[in-house]
């Protein structure tokens, strides 16, 4: 009796022991558990043979590191996503069926104004073009790949709202649950340049055509009949070669703008002694000013001839040379032409001023455009082609500087050329 009483006691304790330690141990397996459930570390947990829960842990040690190293992995491969998708121009966002935001990258949220808190609020909260959610509900709807167009306006100020033309493209995601993802990529410039190129392409068709019509008319009539008049005949071909005249130079200026805006054109930038640039693109004029009795005249306000600026020479005579001719051009007789110099800071700044017919106010800021004439029917008749202006602001632009333009309708005109100065310290090419 005693000795079963002996191995009863014996038992019971080997037992509670081992109830104990399976205990600790469990609790070790809950622990380490809830850790790979929250993306902690875990450690390994020791698994003693005489523990119920040994087979356990020895099972968790085995496959914790596993997970863990799938889970480092999944968190790699998200944060890379995330820095794609961050570091991307276009605008990114997901969102669930029911049309709450899942996610949207730096881009969208600039784009849409959207903040870093928005994620599980509606679209239609965020988001407030009908268009856009018109785009969400076609991908969501159709569960078909989305694209197209859709304009946003971005209100800058009271009184200024900025359009963007964005190109959409819509991807639904498989559910359960459903949602989509969408891209919106700006071309607000791009379709602006597309325009400007069937623009141009009208606008030069147009121009081509107009002489090109001239001098076919002129060569019929000779044929038909004028050759026997010779009095008519001579007429005739000056009127040709006028018009084959303003044809060259129309194509020549459109090499020109051609070769500045793709950047074929490269110019040094100086050091250039302005002045005498000045003086002789004036003297090349003067008997054009003279013949209209136009006063043009030469003011360097106390500006030192000896100062230099950072400009290529061909770049600053072809910018003088288009100021000074359409400034002649379109001032009547007895008005003034004057170019001014002076010194600011760090910048030479020409003017050229006339007393001519002026541009009105709301025209300004079309002047320096391809083939944009105040005054076509007056323009095509003293010879102008509609470029010159054009190519004066892309040749300021490849040499750093600025050129702005004043004027008052019947008062007269004022560009202004800003050039930056070349400064003794600096570098001699």
């Amino acid at each position: 009796m005693v000795l079963v009483c002996i191995v009863l006691a014996v038992a019971l304790a080997i037992v509670t022991f081992i109830a104990l330690r399976s205990r600790r141990t469990l609790a070790k397996l809950e622990r380490g558990i809830a850790a790979l459930g929250n993306g902690r570390p875990t450690r390994p947990i020791a698994a003693n043979y005489l523990c119920l829960a040994g087979p356990l842990a020895r099972l968790f040690n085995v496959v914790a590191p596993k997970l863990e190293a799938r889970i480092a992995l999944q968190e790699q491969d998200r944060q890379q996503l995330r820095a794609v998708l961050g570091g991307m121009s276009e605008g990114v966002i997901a969102i669930d069926a029911r049309r709450r935001l899942l996610f949207a990258n730096a881009s969208a949220n600039q784009l849409f104004g959207i903040d870093a808190d928005s994620v599980g609020r509606l679209i239609p909260e965020l988001i407030r073009s009908t268009q856009v959610q018109g785009a969400v509900e076609e991908t969501l709807s159709s569960q078909n790949p989305y694209q197209g167009e859709v304009t946003l306006a971005t209100r800058e100020s009271v009184l200024r709202v900025h359009s963007r033309i964005l190109a959409v493209y819509g991807t639904p995601l498989p559910g359960p649950p459903p949602g989509a993802v969408l891209v919106f990529h700006d071309v607000t410039e791009l379709r602006r340049l597309e325009r400007m190129r069937q623009d141009f392409v009208a606008n030069a068709s147009h121009e081509l055509k107009t002489p090109l019509a001239s001098i076919k008319a002129y060569t019929e009539t000779l044929l038909d009949w004028a050759l026997k008049d010779e009095a008519v005949n001579v007429r005739f071909l000056e009127r040709i070669d006028e018009q084959a005249e303003r044809l060259n130079q129309l194509i020549l200026d459109m090499l020109s703008l051609a070769r500045l805006e793709s950047g074929q054109e490269v110019f040094e930038h100086g050091p250039l002694q302005l002045a005498p640039v000045i003086t002789a693109c004036l003297d090349s004029h003067r008997d054009r000013a003279d013949t209209k009795g136009l006063n043009l005249t030469l003011e360097l306000d106390e500006f030192d001839e000896r100062s230099e600026v950072k400009a290529d020479e061909e770049a600053i005579r072809q910018i003088l040379d288009n100021l000074v001719d359409n400034a002649i051009k379109y001032t009547p007789e007895g008005g003034s032409v004057r170019v001014t110099c002076r010194q600011a800071d760090d910048a030479v700044v020409v003017e050229v001023a006339d007393t001519g017919i002026g541009i009105p106010r709301d025209e300004l800021a079309r002047v320096f455009e391809r083939f944009y004439r105040v005054d076509k029917a007056r323009s095509r008749e003293l010879g102008g082609t509609g470029l010159g202006l054009s190519i004066v602001k892309h040749l300021v632009q490849s040499i750093d500087g600025q050129v702005t333009v004043a004027s008052r309708l019947g008062a007269g005109s004022s560009f202004t050329v800003q050039l930056p100065r070349f400064r003794p310290h600096e570098l001699r090419i």
